[in-house]
């Protein structure tokens, strides 16, 4: 059932669509600035997870899912009291009479059609949630691409720029197999966030992002 989930909706950020974006990102350089020294070009390192994080477009559609999420839920809770509700009033029918025989298959079919509206709310909500990762992934990849033409930047890594917590196994097991090891002043994070916030700002936001 969708309430018994808790946060799963929200917690797909994590655990499915994140590590769709763990690849990555290969740049193609079009053309390299006047100023820039000759040769392939560079490797150059981005935080993904940063650059969503740091979007007030992206910040505002994952509220509005969160929203949502939240409604659906206290729609599905609801109408599962009520369903509970007239269950118990099951006592005051006799057993094995045809009103109560009746009563509790009306009863057992309602319990089935919520489960399954709740199945297909929540993977229209993870869906809608997908869509927005795609179109803000898109944008990024867009900007990444302005930027590695113009300093002739040959390779984008995705790297995590988080501190790794000691005392958590997970965290350290996680932070020792990052692909990025070490950079020197290579991080684009600031740039491409930027960039991307501007423009967003100046479209008035992705009509993609619905």
């Amino acid at each position: 059932m969708f309430v018994s989930q808790g946060g799963r909706v929200l917690n797909t950020i994590t655990k499915s669509l994140f590590a769709v974006f763990t690849i990555a990102l290969f740049v193609g350089v079009s053309q390299s600035h006047a100023q820039n020294n000759a040769g392939p070009g560079v490797v150059a390192v981005l935080d993904v997870a940063k650059v969503f994080k740091d979007n007030q477009f992206f910040d505002s559609k994952m509220k509005e899912i969160k929203g949502a999420a939240d409604q659906l839920r206290a729609d599905i809770t609801q109408q599962q009291e009520n369903i509970k509700t007239r269950a118990q009033e099951l006592a005051n029918y006799e057993v094995g009479t045809p009103d109560r025989d009746q009563r509790e298959a009306a009863l057992a079919q309602e319990q089935t059609a919520l489960g399954l509206k709740a199945k297909r709310n929540e993977a229209e909500l993870l869906n809608r949630e997908a869509r927005i990762y795609h179109d803000l992934y898109l944008e990024m990849q867009s900007v990444v691409s302005q930027i590695a033409s113009e300093y002739n930047i040959a390779l984008v890594l995705r790297f995590d720029s988080g501190e790794i917590n000691p005392d958590n196994r997970a965290d350290v097991i996680k932070g020792v197999n990052r692909p990025v090891v070490f950079h020197r002043r290579l991080d684009l994070t600031a740039m491409v966030s930027e960039k991307l916030n501007a423009r967003m700002a100046q479209a008035g936001g992705n009509p993609n992002l619905k």
